[in-house]
Parts: C-alpha cells; sequence; structure tokens
C-alpha cells in the first residue's frame, strides 16, 4: 500500500511540478509587466517630447497675442498653462509657486486650465488669489502655439508673444541655469530683446492638451 500511494505522489509530482512553476513565471511576469507599464505611463513618456499635432501651427516669438478676445489686460504678462490631471504638473508646482510668489508685483499672472472644473483643483495648487483662466476650445493655447502642459508663456507689455517654452531642463525645476521661463521673465522685466534658448526650452515635454477641451489641434496619436 505504501508503494503504491508513493508511487502514486511521484506521479503527481511529476504532473504538477512544471504546472507550478509555470503558474509561478505567469504570475512574476504579470508583476514585472505591471511594473514597467506603470513606470512607463508615470514616468518614462513624459521623459520624451510630447507629441506634435499633425495640423500644428507654429507661433513665432514676437507675434500679436489679441488680448481682448481673451479678457487679459493690457500690461505684460505671464501664463502657466496647466492641467491638474497631467502627472507632470506635479514635478514643477513648488518651482511656480515661488516664480508667481517673487514676480507677481511686476507682471500679471495667470493660470490657464483646460477647463471650468479645473478651477478648483488649480487653486488648491496655486492659491485663491491667483486669477485664472478657461482655455476654451483650445483657443488662448492655440494662440499662445502651446500644445502641452505644463508650459509657460510670457507676453510683452506690446501684447507680443516674448517666450513660449518649458520651465526647466529639469523636471523638477533643480538646475537654475537652465530656468526658461524665470530666465525670460526678468528679460523682459530688464527691458531686453527676446532671449534665445535651446531646444531643452522650447520643444515640449509634458502632456498633450486634452482633446476635450482643445479643438485648435489634432493629434496623430489619437
Amino acid at each position: 500500500m505504501n508503494e503504491k500511494f508513493q508511487l502514486f505522489e511521484k506521479i503527481l509530482i511529476v504532473i504538477f511540478t512544471p504546472m507550478r512553476i509555470g503558474l509561478v513565471i505567469l504570475f512574476l511576469a504579470s508583476i514585472a509587466g505591471a511594473i514597467v507599464f506603470i513606470f512607463w505611463n508615470e514616468e518614462m513618456k513624459y521623459a520624451l517630447p510630447t507629441p506634435v499635432p499633425h495640423d500644428y501651427k507654429s507661433v513665432a516669438v514676437g507675434t500679436p497675442i489679441d488680448r481682448p478676445r481673451f479678457e487679459l489686460p493690457n500690461t505684460s504678462m505671464y501664463l502657466h498653462f496647466y492641467n491638474p490631471d497631467c502627472p507632470c504638473s506635479r514635478f514643477n508646482a513648488q518651482h511656480i509657486r515661488q516664480l508667481i510668489r517673487s514676480h507677481g508685483d511686476s507682471v500679471a499672472a495667470y493660470v490657464v486650465v483646460p477647463t471650468a472644473d479645473d478651477i478648483e483643483a488649480a487653486k488648491k495648487e496655486f492659491g485663491e488669489a491667483l486669477a485664472f483662466r478657461v482655455d476654451i476650445n483650445g483657443a488662448l493655447s492655440g494662440a499662445c502655439g502651446v500644445y502641452s502642459t505644463p508650459q509657460a508663456v510670457v507676453i510683452d507689455s506690446d501684447g507680443k508673444l516674448y517666450y513660449r517654452g518649458n520651465y526647466n531642463r529639469a523636471r523638477y525645476c533643480t538646475a537654475s541655469a537652465t530656468n526658461y521661463a524665470e530666465l525670460a521673465l526678468l528679460s523682459m522685466m530688464n527691458g531686453a530683446s527676446p532671449p534665445v534658448f535651446d531646444l531643452l526650452a522650447t520643444q515640449s515635454y509634458g502632456c498633450s492638451l486634452p482633446q476635450s477641451a482643445n479643438s485648435v489641434f489634432t493629434f496623430t496619436n489619437q
């Protein structure tokens, strides 16, 4: 009887051991795949340039911005294009708050959000006292040549585009030498010509503008 039981046990081991190994491998592969997906979705894809809409029209520095159309004042200003649903927004939020505190008395500062529903999230992030604008149908972002968030736009006192681009080459804005938006603001306030930065300043990184809030551009990957 013991011999039969031992033989049966050996048969079960032969049958089920490979199956258990296969299940363990499948389980580990699933975990690895989930980790890769999360890492790509939250980190790596934002290290690549944002896809350019196929019908994107570049807006050159010096282009007049129709301020009355967007209910913007006839003064120099700084616009922060913000989307609370974009993971990249958390990377430089502290830098932007500091930027507004440092220069908000010298230029009119606005936080531009995709929809009215995003204003509350923007207030929680940047404070109740700021001025906000809703980018209705992507009109303001289109006029400034913005197709991703977060992005900075600086407009001079003549209503012309002075700077449009990234905040820093480092996502957390830790490299002070490449604080592009702040350098542009200081340059404008000193009455200098628009600065010329490298591609890391002007090539957009971050999240594509939401399709529901942006009818100006159509993205090739959507």
